[in-house]
Formats: C-alpha cells, structure tokens, sequence
C-alpha cells in the first residue's frame, strides 16, 4: 500500500511486512499493544516497554545517534520514525539506500489516536487497533465531561474563581527550565485533561522560561514530568522556596507526573487519560 507520511513523503509498504526497525519508544510500545510485537527486528535504546519483551529485540543505537548500517543490515521491510524524535538526515539516509521509511508527527491526542489505527493498518492489526482507538475515543470523551463538570462547579462556588479551567505550565527541562510550548502533544493533553495551556501560544514549540516569567504567567498548577527531565521532589521546593505568592504554590499545586503517560503517543495514550484524569483539575 501507498501512505503518505508527516514528510509529504509517499510510502510504500509492504501489504504483511516482517521486519520492522522501529526508531520511536512509544512506536515500539504501541506495536506490542497491537499484537504485532513479533514484527520487529530493530529498535532504540529507549525503547523500554514492554520492558520484559523489548530485551529480545536489537538495539541500533538511539533516537538521534541510529547506528544506520546496523539498521541497513537488518534488511527491514518498513522503518518506523517521527519527525520530531528522529533526525532529518537519518531518515534520509535510509530512504536513498532504499528502506521504506514511515514518518509520524502526532501533535494531539486525537492525532495520537488516528496513528493507532495507521500502525494497525500497516501492520495488519486493524480489528486490535479499532478496538483500542474505540476506548480512547470513550477516554477524551469522559476527560471532556469531566473539564465541563469542573466549569459547572466552580460557576456554583460562592466566590467562583476567574478561570474556571486551571492555568498550567508544564516544564520538560532544567538548567535552563525548558517548558511545553504550542503544538505539541502535551499541550493538548493538558487541555483535554481540562487545563489552560499557558504557552500554547508560544511561537517556539519548547520554550526557554526563566522562573520570573513562569511566575509572572501567575499559573494555577505546575507539571514536573519525569522524561526527558527526571524532575524529583527537590527540584519542586525551589519553586516553594523563590515563588510562594504563586497561585500553584499557595495553593499546593505543584505536581510530578510520569512522563511517558505526559509525553508518549500512540496506544499509551488510551489508558493515560484515565490515570492523568486528576492532573490539570484544582
């Protein structure tokens, strides 16, 4: 079959590959939820999950440093990639030496969810895929009621608060703080989780924010994820420590949450929702 992908790039792929080199950790997890684990042959070392599966499977560097003639002698049918994690000239590489190579860029929840249903398609998993994007379509559906149930509540509060929706800014980094900017995938998870996205409107998609901005924005929860920053307890007293004017530390609002569920695209997305249900609410 012919896809095209997130790089305006016709694909063809294979109608039943077999051999699949997968450079994206969330790619790799998603095919295993699919039931077609059994098609790769390749994968980064952060490929972690499944962890007690992934072990069998070689390793061919990471998402940025690929070892690419380990990838060539592999003799994959199909490379899966992503346009943010993997390199330009990496993909490149690959493509001129005659690997069909599949690029995603998943930047909202439902996007996430309709990359589902393409790697079941390409992988011939279709009737697990259609499953699993039916209960994440039921998942964004109950997160939204939820965003709306908090709307409703707080315009029966004595005192309503002037935004209904809790203001949030998500950090991914630390010396210098790096938070989630627009179009991304966390960005709109924090909306679909009923937050504000602060930055949303950032034009960089990873902006560089100093604390006296961050405070400045006045936000009602801080995001700690712990990947790709392992943000620990102590690097949210600092905050405590320099800000305790600002609503999210007033008011106890600072709060780590796991990364993949934060960051990962594809099948993670499903179940993430109901275990982020909490994490943009007040």
């Amino acid at each position: 079959m012919k896809l095209t992908d997130y790089t305006f790039t016709e694909v063809d792929i294979p109608s039943s590959p077999a051999r699949v080199v997968s450079l994206v950790p969330s790619t790799t997890e998603s095919l295993f939820a699919l039931g077609a684990g059994e098609l790769l042959v390749g994968r980064t070392r952060y490929c972690v999950s499944p962890a007690d599966r992934v072990k069998a499977i070689d390793k061919v560097g990471g998402t940025k440093d690929p070892d690419l003639a380990r990838i060539l002698a592999l003799k994959p049918d199909l490379v899966l990639a992503n346009k943010e994690e993997n390199r330009r000239e990496d993909i490149l590489h690959l493509r001129e030496h005659g690997l069909a190579v599949y690029v995603d860029y998943s930047t909202t929840v439902e996007e996430s969810l309709s990359l589902i249903g393409t790697l079941g398609r390409i992988c011939g998993r279709q009737e697990q895929a259609d499953e699993l994007v039916r209960k994440g379509v039921r998942a964004v559906a109950a997160s939204r009621l939820r965003a709306e149930d908090q709307q409703q509540a707080n315009a029966l509060r004595l005192n309503p608060r002037p935004n209904a929706r809790p203001r949030v800014v998500a950090f991914i980094w630390k010396d210098p703080w790096m938070a989630v900017g627009r179009e991304t995938y966390a960005g709109d998870l924090i909306e679909t989780l009923g937050g504000t996205h602060l930055l949303k409107d950032d034009p960089d998609r990873y902006v560089k924010v100093s604390p006296e901005d961050v405070a400045g924005l006045k936000p009602d929860i801080l995001l700690f994820p712990d990947e790709p920053w392992s943000f620990k307890p102590t690097d949210l007293e600092f905050w405590r420590q320099a800000f305790p004017q600002m609503p999210a530390v007033a008011e106890n609002r600072l709060r780590i949450c796991d990364g993949q569920d934060f960051v990962w695209i594809g099948t993670r997305t499903v179940d993430a929702l109901g275990r982020l249900s909490a994490l943009c609410s007040w």
